[in-house]
Order: structure tokens, then C-alpha cells, then sequence
């Protein structure tokens, strides 16, 4: 699984070694499938936290058998910037004590949950009735919030949807749950913590739709619509 640059180079620059061996000289190794394992199970509490009732199974990439690096008491797991929860990407990880190092694990955490699925083809500008959907546990490709639970009455699709594909919210023609100029709601989400802002929209968006956003501070942010009328922003 690749990594954000090669994980020999990056860990050997953080050290500040110049040899594979020189971690066994200095005592105690790292446990390499326990960490493995604790990375993966990180990864799996960090998603379903973040988004109750889903199912997560994290598979952590190989690290580089060259390298032996010293033993750790205090590991932390972290997610870079724009890092997701679900799909492939790349994951922090920080000793703390008694050595200090740092490097990124590669990985694939296949999350899945509910969502609505088409039970026959709904053709474009077709509003959907209650049978033509239903809900199914698929993995998700995107943020389980874009997945709809329910379908608004008369709501229509704006694109085809074939037999057995799942119904993102982008894909129906929603009313606008945000109006340009009013108070709105920020959420960023990260895989600790959930932050939240106030703004004004700069644009009316239905819900799966992107929108602008001005703090209080002057700054413009852009995020999606969400149903509830907040904003999510990646981080």
C-alpha cells in the first residue's frame, strides 16, 4: 500500500539514521504486528465514533522490513490534514518516549452502514415512491452523512440511478435548506474531535451542495450542505 514518500527515507530522516541496524544497537525493538494491530484497531473506534451505527474493518499496509526502530512506551496515532476515515489513506504515527519518532502507515478502512438503495432504474426527474427504494448496508465511498435515511415527499432524482446503487444526496433535487445571507452552522470533523463555528452564507444550497461561508474573523470557507442545514467542512 503506498505511503506519503517512501517509509525508509521519511523515518530516516525524522531519526536521523544512517543504517537500518541502528535501532538494534540501542536496545529493545518496535513491535512491528502489535502495532499494526493497535493502528488498525484506532482506526476502526476513530469511524464508528464518528459515525454511530457504521461498521469499520481497517487493514493497516506493511512497513518496510529494513528498518528497526526502537521500542516505544508512548505511541500516539494521528491523521494528517485532509485525511479521511473511510477508503485508503495514510496514518501518524508518534513515539513519544523514551525515543522520538515519526512515520505514516498506509491504509484501507472499509467502512460501512444504511443507506438508500434503488430496488429498480429511476430515471432522471423521477421522483422515487416508497418501494422503489430501500435500505441496505453498503461500504461507503464518501462520508456516510451524504447517504439519505429517508427521501423527502415528491423529492425527485437529478440523475439516472440504476437497479442496486446507492442514493447519495447530491443525486436529488432537495429544497434549499440554507439561505444566502443567513446564520449558518460550521462543522469541521476530525478523527478526535468535532469543531464547531458560526457564519453567513454567501449562497442558498439544497442539501449535498456546496456553499460559502463567512466567519465572524472575515474568512470565506467552503463546505456541503448538509439536511439538518449545517455546513461540513473538511478540515
Amino acid at each position: 500500500m503506498r505511503a506519503i514518500f517512501p517509509f525508509f527515507l521519511f523515518v530516516s530522516i525524522v531519526l536521523g539514521v544512517s543504517c537500518p541496524a541502528q535501532g538494534a544497537a540501542n536496545g529493545a525493538l518496535l513491535d512491528v504486528p502489535r502495532l499494526r494491530v493497535q493502528a488498525a484497531a484506532w482506526l476502526e473506534q476513530k469511524a464508528t465514533a464518528a459515525f454511530p451505527g457504521s461498521v469499520a474493518q481497517a487493514k493497516i499496509g506493511d512497513i518496510d522490513a529494513r528498518l528497526r526502530l526502537p521500542a516505544c512506551a508512548d505511541t500516539r496515532f494521528f491523521l494528517p490534514a485532509n485525511a479521511q476515515l473511510w477508503g485508503r489513506g495514510n496514518l501518524g504515527v508518534r513515539c513519544e518516549a523514551p525515543a522520538q519518532w515519526t512515520f505514516y502507515l498506509g491504509y484501507q478502512n472499509r467502512l460501512s452502514g444504511l443507506a438508500l438503495v434503488a430496488t429498480r432504474p429511476i430515471a432522471n426527474r423521477e421522483a422515487p415512491a416508497g418501494t422503489d427504494v430501500e435500505l441496505r448496508q453498503i461500504e461507503y465511498t464518501q462520508s456516510p452523512d451524504l447517504y439519505p435515511r429517508t427521501l423527502p415527499a415528491d423529492v425527485r432524482v437529478n440523475r439516472p440511478v440504476a437497479a442496486g446503487q446507492a442514493i447519495a444526496i447530491g443525486w436529488l433535487s432537495l429544497p434549499n435548506v440554507i439561505q444566502a445571507g443567513r446564520k449558518v452552522r460550521l462543522q469541521a470533523r476530525t478523527a478526535a474531535f468535532t469543531i464547531h463555528q458560526e457564519g453567513t452564507a454567501l449562497n442558498a444550497a439544497a442539501p449535498g451542495e456546496l456553499v460559502r461561508v463567512k466567519t465572524p474573523g472575515g474568512r470565506i470557507v467552503q463546505g456541503t450542505a448538509m439536511q439538518d442545514g449545517t455546513v461540513e467542512v473538511r478540515p
